[in-house]
């Protein structure tokens, strides 16, 4: 399933394989200036090719790896001729065939592989540049697009919400809570997440989950520290499992989110 919304001269394209558009299931491409920004998951990829049909795309950008991502490319690619481009670390990983948990596989689908190249320091389309901004927090090879003029900043899954409480086994909180620094900084004025709704003048939203992380990691590092086994840290913080965990095979879940405030220290 396919919904639209322009914002400016941006075009969001949320991509849901449920007609009632599960947010925890639903990801967003965006489309400017014959770019778009990740092409989405496996389950809408046909219809997204042939959305863009008359859309004059000629180039797209990855901003990481995932499979609700990157799974359109080689449709787009093989019907239209665009270019692809990924940062270098996530080149050969979009190249191979992916491995999925069976909740990925039901929610996103599997991607086909695909051939990029590997992203320089911008992406210039007709009328606009991006900055390519290496925010390696949610996965080492994630980026976030920046148009300096327009202020419009592309963050993929950086931001994922206000007060996040669950995470993946490789995301890294510290990591991500620099990366959100490091985006504040460039002062947007428009936020267009994958997850989620586009957010104007975003300042004040960024330095609250800015604030919420770093709160969140000392306590938790806090709580450590007395002696506190993963599993009280996780029920002191955040009270009972959170429904994601067995419905994601327990990959997103929020002893994982202590875990990875605290992976300089544990082992996971």
């Amino acid at each position: 399933m396919i919904a639209t919304q322009e914002f400016e001269k941006v075009l969001q394209i949320k991509l849901c394989r449920y007609p009632e558009f599960i947010p925890a299931a639903t990801v967003s491409s965006y489309l400017v200036d014959g770019l778009l920004i990740d092409s989405g998951p496996a389950h809408t990829a046909e219809e997204l090719a042939e959305f863009l049909r008359d859309r004059k795309v000629k180039t797209v950008v990855n901003t990481h790896f995932h499979e609700d991502h990157v799974a359109a490319n080689r449709f787009l690619q093989d019907r239209y001729g665009v270019e692809i481009f990924a940062s270098a670390l996530a080149v050969a990983k979009i190249s191979k065939p992916a491995v999925l948990y069976p909740y990925q596989e039901e929610v996103w689908g599997y991607p086909i592989p695909s051939q990029v190249q590997p992203l320089g320091k911008v992406i210039r389309t007709e009328n606009f540049t991006f900055e390519v901004i290496p925010t390696p927090g949610h996965d080492r090879d994630h980026v976030c697009l920046f148009e300096s003029n327009q202020r419009w900043l592309f963050s993929g899954d950086l931001y994922i919400g206000k007060r996040p409480v669950v995470c993946r086994p490789l995301d890294d909180q510290w990591q991500i809570l620099e990366d959100l620094k490091t985006v504040r900084e460039l002062k947007p004025r428009v936020l267009f997440p994958a997850p989620g709704n586009v957010l104007f003048d975003p300042g004040e939203t960024l330095d609250k989950v800015i604030a919420h992380l770093k709160s969140l990691g000392r306590q938790i590092e806090e709580l450590h520290n007395t002696g506190l086994t993963i599993e009280a840290i996780r029920q002191k913080v955040f009270g009972e499992e959170n429904p994601s965990a067995p419905r994601t095979q327990n990959q997103f879940s929020s002893e994982k989110m202590v875990k990875s405030f605290l992976r300089w220290k544990v082992e996971t």
